[in-house]
C-alpha cells in the first residue's frame, strides 16, 4: 500500500500514476484552505513560463508538455478535460511592453521555440475582442491550456474506479512512520511507503514530523471566474499583469496576482482592484462582463525555484516527496509523478531527474 497525502492536482496525479503501475494506493484528504490547484488556471506554457539560467527547469516542463501533447491525442480525455489544441498570445499594449515582447522573442529563438510577432491589425483580427488600441502581440505556438476543475475531477474518477481510495482527514500537522505503519494522531495507516503532497504545507509537515527544514515558502494568488455572451478569445492570452484562458459555457478564467503573505487565505480588496483594474485596460465593455468567483491559492516556492521530486534518504528511502512546483504544478504533474512512480516502482531514474531530489539541500 502507498499513501499519498494531499489531494491538490499533483496528489491526485501521483495516485493515478502509481495505479496505472499496479500499486494499491489510498490518498488522504486533509482540510487545508487555499489549495494552488484550486486557483490555477491551468497554463501549460513552457516557452512563456520559462526564464533565463533555468534550464534544468525548462527541460523538465518541455518534457511534461511532451506528455500533455500524448493525452491531448486521446479526443474522449481531451474533451473531458478542456485540454485545448490552442497557442498563446503575448500582448503590449505600449511600446514598453513591445519591447519586453521583442526581448521574449530572441529568448524563444534561442530556446528553438516558434513565435512571431503581429501587428495590431493581425493580432484584432486573431482576436477581435481585444480593445482596439493594442500595440502588438507574440503569438507563441502550441501553448495552450487545460481546465484544472475538470482535470482534478477526471483524475478522482480515474482513481476511485481503478479502486483506489480517497479518506477525509482533519488537518495534519505531524505524522509520524515507521515499521510500514503511518500514524496521524489516533489514526493508523499501513504502508510500505508514504508520499508527501501537501503542496505549500509540505515544509511544515515534514519540519514537525521529522525535524528538518526544507526551504519552501507559500506564495498567494488571486485569480478569478468571469462569463460573458460577448466576448470570446480563440488564444491564451498574456498581458503585463494578467493572463486570460477562455472557457466552454462563455466562461473566462483571469490569473493572477503574486505576493508573498504566508498561509494567508482571504481575498483582499487590494487585490481585487489589482485584477479588475489590469482587466479594465485590456477589454472594451468591462460593465457587461459578469463577476463569477474569486479564489486563493497558495502557490509552494522552493528557494531555488526548482519541485522537489523523490525519496528524504537521510530520514527514510520510504518517505516521498512530491511538491514545490511553485506556478507549474499543472504543467508538470505528468512528469514529476512519472519520476515518482519510477521510485516506488525501483526502476532507473535517469540522472537529469535525480537534480530534483529533496537530498539536494544538504538533509
Amino acid at each position: 500500500m502507498i499513501i499519498v497525502i494531499g489531494t491538490g492536482i499533483i496528489g491526485l496525479f501521483s495516485a493515478y500514476e502509481l495505479i496505472k503501475r499496479g500499486l494499491n494506493v489510498t490518498l488522504l484528504d486533509f482540510d487545508s484552505k487555499a489549495t494552488a490547484s484550486s486557483a490555477s488556471v491551468g497554463m501549460l506554457a513552457p516557452a512563456i513560463e520559462s526564464k533565463p539560467m533555468e534550464n534544468k527547469l525548462l527541460e523538465l516542463m518541455i518534457n511534461s508538455k511532451k506528455i500533455w501533447a500524448d493525452i491531448q491525442k486521446k479526443n474522449n480525455v481531451s474533451k473531458m478535460l478542456e485540454l485545448k489544441d490552442n497557442s498563446s498570445l503575448l500582448i503590449s499594449m505600449n511600446n514598453d511592453d513591445h519591447e519586453r515582447i521583442i526581448f521574449k522573442k530572441k529568448f524563444f529563438e534561442q530556446l528553438n521555440f516558434e513565435s512571431k510577432i503581429l501587428s495590431p491589425d493581425e493580432t484584432l483580427k486573431l482576436e477581435p475582442s481585444l480593445n482596439s488600441n493594442i500595440y502588438s502581440s507574440l503569438f507563441c505556438k502550441d501553448q495552450n491550456q487545460v481546465n484544472p476543475r475538470l482535470l482534478m475531477k477526471f483524475l478522482i474518477d480515474e482513481i476511485t474506479k481503478k479502486k483506489g481510495k480517497i479518506i477525509k482527514t482533519k488537518f495534519i500537522k505531524k505524522i509520524t512512520f515507521s515499521n510500514g505503519l503511518l500514524s496521524i494522531e489516533k489514526r493508523k495507516f499501513k504502508a510500505e511507503k508514504i508520499v508527501i503532497c501537501c503542496g505549500a504545507w509540505s515544509g511544515k509537515l515534514i519540519q514537525n514530523s521529522f525535524g528538518i527544514e526544507l526551504p519552501l515558502r507559500p506564495l498567494k494568488g488571486i485569480s478569478m471566474l468571469l462569463k460573458s455572451k460577448n466576448i470570446h478569445f480563440n488564444n491564451n492570452l498574456w498581458f503585463r499583469n494578467i493572463y486570460i484562458a477562455q472557457r466552454a459555457n462563455n466562461i473566462l478564467a483571469v490569473g493572477a496576482t503574486e505576493e508573498e503573505k504566508g498561509f494567508e487565505s482571504t481575498v483582499n480588496l487590494d487585490e481585487v482592484y489589482f485584477l479588475a483594474k489590469s482587466l479594465w485596460e485590456c477589454f472594451p465593455n468591462v460593465e457587461n462582463i459578469e463577476f463569477k468567483k474569486f479564489t486563493a491559492g497558495l502557490r509552494p516556492s522552493m528557494i531555488d525555484g526548482y519541485p522537489v521530486i523523490g525519496p528524504i534518504d537521510s530520514i527514510s528511502k520510504n518517505i516521498l516527496c512530491n511538491f514545490g512546483h511553485y506556478r507549474h504544478g499543472i504543467l508538470l504533474s505528468p512528469i514529476s509523478s512519472k519520476i515518482l512512480a519510477d521510485y516506488i516502482c525501483n526502476n532507473d531514474v535517469e540522472k537529469k531527474y535525480k537534480f530534483f531530489s529533496p537530498e539536494r539541500f544538504n538533509l
